[in-house]
């Protein structure tokens, strides 16, 4: 406590100031019971010394009502935004936002941005994402890889032979009936069992649900069976049933996802061992030999998984089935960091076949499951009766009373691109039946698994830069579009609560649409076409990176190297469509870091060997217009303010009030005028645009990630140069950048 004292000379900081910067609150300076209790009394003498605060009036009691059931007005809340099984513990440490139909966490209140990618790179970090939805769809396995064939293209399909066995996961961008597409969705089959009826989740973003679930219905003929969430078919033999909300879903991703999993979970030593007159699921489940059998291999397996270093030495997209105790019998007395066995890192398991087999596959078990469900009340008995109270002796208890729950792993490989780390961001989800997600949450965060939300896992996608994933939507989407547009209206609100003398005036800035990627215009200014499309052909994708990797700027003997026939794209090709959106990736040479809608521009044979331009300032026709009626506006508001006073003095009806939504309309269509042209509309031609930019940690340097209509891109190699030109929408000052083909 003399450390703590403010009378300690040695102290050259105050008290708060000794805290981590995560820790710190701007109400410590007034309350000092938000300071950690061990603090708060040198604190308080700190604050005595410089002089208290005035006390504040008390608030009035309406103010401090509360609700005399919380259970009823949390229940009340749910109705319009659906609540996950870890929303409260989420909601005292993260900005929450409704997403989905979905309350969700968006980011921690934690501040340091950096943490989250410390997390991802040497620790390990989780998110819940329990509002993805699984579709389970159930018949003849040779009629339900023949339908759901018209759903998949250019990739391998449902019926793909290293999916069928049930041991993997596969992902691929499902396609409507139309050829359209809808999003990526995830996948995997129930392991083989005895007769020709197979099994098959399919694991659907919440922004792509109200889209694939329609297709899959009318593709099979599906008629309403049981209640909404299930339906058959006659003709076809099969059955689809929704399990929306059916389970929890927890994503780590990091080195030490494998140590945080081996250490929280924990295999019983006998799958059906159980106490007392009650016969829990468990003991008529592993009655079948075949089951108990599966047991077996999964607990050698998970033996396996003990000695591993990351998550990256396990089988790609491996689906692993486990049986553990609950969890709430083996918490730590505080948090604990899991730490990594030191094994051989060039080790790789194999999956062994049953390992991938799971009681979840069966609906039985899934409601035995949730009727089953311990509370913590229930366990705290439990260790009441001990002859020591406490959480100290609950490994000590009998495994016969502990309950026993199924949940599955599922390997994600991370990146594979060459200029990060090898297994960078790869992990492991588990999947977790329904009444069970915040015991295992918890009992996570006791291992130190760092929770994240919604923006942080777009940052780390922004450092992965893989695509093929259900977190990204591309243009040609109707998830894309919702989303835009969503993100247009709130940036433009934002916009126009700032003053008019704080506002950027993107008309001088050459800027014609600062919170919108206008691709319709662009695609029709470049190639009079007017689809969106995303180019996503392997092959053309690989010889359109192959020409701009032979112009690369580390390589000047190469960088006005021709390409070969083979790889060079056939500008001539009747059948090639230039209308297409390519995925790019740039990264800036030197200095500067590009941001969300920054525009991607061709550059002049002046611009490649002299000093990087500045957009030139371009007037404002609508600048004294504005100040015009501006002016105006505000006499009509005097004016009608005075008529006002002296109808009231003289006793007779008010004349109407000035319209002033009206007026806020015009002048918004005055400061952000309708987008008509892209091409042209800087110095420099628009290609496209960023949808995600910032400053890369794993490769330290500016980087982001867009769309470029296929056109521009042609242009650009048949100039020999693989550079380009990249502005944010804030700024007039144009970055030079390379150019990369993200295949």
């Amino acid at each position: 406590m003399i450390f703590n004292s403010p009378e300690n000379p040695q102290r050259t900081k105050l008290v708060f100031q000794k805290l981590p910067v995560h820790m710190r609150r701007r109400v410590m300076s007034h309350n000092a019971k938000r300071m950690p209790r061990r603090l708060r009394e040198a604190h308080q003498m700190q604050m005595e010394k410089s002089g208290l605060p005035p006390r504040s009036k008390r608030p009035s009691r309406k103010y401090r009502r509360r609700a005399q059931n919380l259970l009823l007005e949390y229940n009340r809340r749910k109705r319009s935004k659906r609540w996950l099984e870890t929303h409260i513990w989420h909601a005292k440490r993260f900005h929450m936002c409704e997403k989905w139909g979905y309350k969700i966490a968006n980011f921690s209140n934690d501040r340091g941005f950096r943490a989250s990618y410390r997390a991802v790179a040497r620790h390990c970090m989780m998110q819940d994402i329990s509002y993805y939805s699984c579709i389970e769809l159930i018949g003849p396995e040779g009629t339900l890889i023949d339908k759901l064939k018209i759903h998949s293209k250019e990739q391998l399909s449902f019926g793909a032979r290293m999916y069928l066995e049930g041991s993997r996961e596969g992902s691929l961008i499902f396609y409507k009936r139309n050829n359209s597409p809808v999003g990526v969705v995830t996948f995997f089959w129930r392991p083989r069992g005895q007769g020709i009826v197979r099994s098959l989740w399919i694991w659907v973003h919440p922004a792509l649900f109200d889209e694939i679930l329609p297709e899959i219905l009318s593709t099979f003929g599906f008629t309403p069976g049981e209640g909404l969430e299930s339906f058959e078919s006659e003709e076809s033999g099969c059955r689809i049933n929704s399990l929306r909300n059916s389970f929890n879903r927890f994503r780590l991703r990091g080195p030490l996802s494998v140590a945080v999993l081996s250490d929280t979970l924990k295999l019983p030593q006998s799958p059906g061992h159980a106490l007392g007159d009650k016969v829990p699921w468990n003991s008529l489940w592993y009655q079948e030999p075949r089951n108990e059998n599966c047991f077996g291999d999964q607990r050698e397996f998970f033996g396996g998984i003990k000695t591993l270093n990351s998550p990256g030495q396990m089988p790609r997209a491996s689906v692993v089935a486990l049986t553990v105790i609950d969890p709430r019998f083996f918490l730590p007395e505080k948090r604990k960091k899991a730490v990594l066995t030191q094994d051989d890192w060039r080790k790789v398991l194999q999956v062994p076949e049953g390992v991938s087999d799971s009681p979840l596959w069966d609906s039985q078990v899934r409601e035995r499951l949730k009727a089953e469900f311990v509370s913590n009340n229930e366990i705290n008995k439990f260790r009441a009766e001990n002859a020591v109270p406490g959480v100290q002796n609950d490994s000590e208890f009998d495994q016969g009373i502990m309950a026993k729950v199924p949940v599955i792993l599922v390997q994600s490989p991370g990146s594979s691109e060459a200029e990060k780390s090898i297994g960078f961001s790869s992990g492991l989800d588990i999947i977790l039946p329904s009444p069970w997600g915040l015991p295992f949450w918890i009992a996570f965060m006791y291992r130190c698994a760092r929770p994240i939300g919604l923006r942080e896992y777009q940052s780390v996608i922004f450092e992965n830069l893989s695509l093929n994933s259900p977190e990204v939507h591309h243009p040609d989407t109707s998830a894309y579009s919702k989303e835009a547009l969503e993100t247009k209206n709130q940036m433009t609100e934002a916009y126009f609560r700032r003053p008019p003398n704080k506002r950027i005036n993107f008309t001088k800035f050459s800027i014609s649409s600062p919170f919108f990627c206008e691709w319709n215009i662009l695609v029709k200014e470049w190639t009079n076409g007017d689809d969106v499309r995303v180019l996503r052909t392997p092959a053309v994708l690989q010889a359109l990176g192959s020409a701009l990797e032979g112009f690369s700027e580390g390589h000047r003997r190469q960088r006005r190297k021709i390409p070969s026939s083979r790889d060079s794209v056939n500008l001539s090709d009747a059948s090639l469509d230039q209308s297409l959106l390519v995925p790019i990736r740039i990264k800036i040479l030197g200095r500067g870091r590009p941001k969300k809608f920054a525009v991607v521009c061709t550059p002049t044979d002046d611009d490649l060997t002299s000093r990087v331009p500045v957009q030139a300032l371009k007037p404002d026709p609508l600048q004294r217009k504005r100040k015009i009626l501006m002016k105006n506006h505000k006499k009509a508001l005097a004016r009608a303010m005075r008529q006002r006073s002296r109808a009231r003095k003289e006793k007779r009806p008010e004349n109407p009030r000035v319209d002033i939504q009206k007026h806020s309309e015009v002048m918004r269509k005055m400061y952000l005028p309708e987008c008509k042209a892209v091409r042209q509309s800087c110095d420099r031609e628009v290609m496209g645009y960023l949808v995600q930019g910032d400053f890369c940690f794993t490769e330290s340097t500016g980087l982001g990630w867009g769309y470029v209509v296929l056109k521009s891109l042609i242009n650009l190699i048949t100039r020999k140069t693989n550079l380009v030109l990249v502005r944010n929408v804030q700024s007039r000052q144009y970055r030079k950048a390379r150019i990369d083909i993200i295949k």
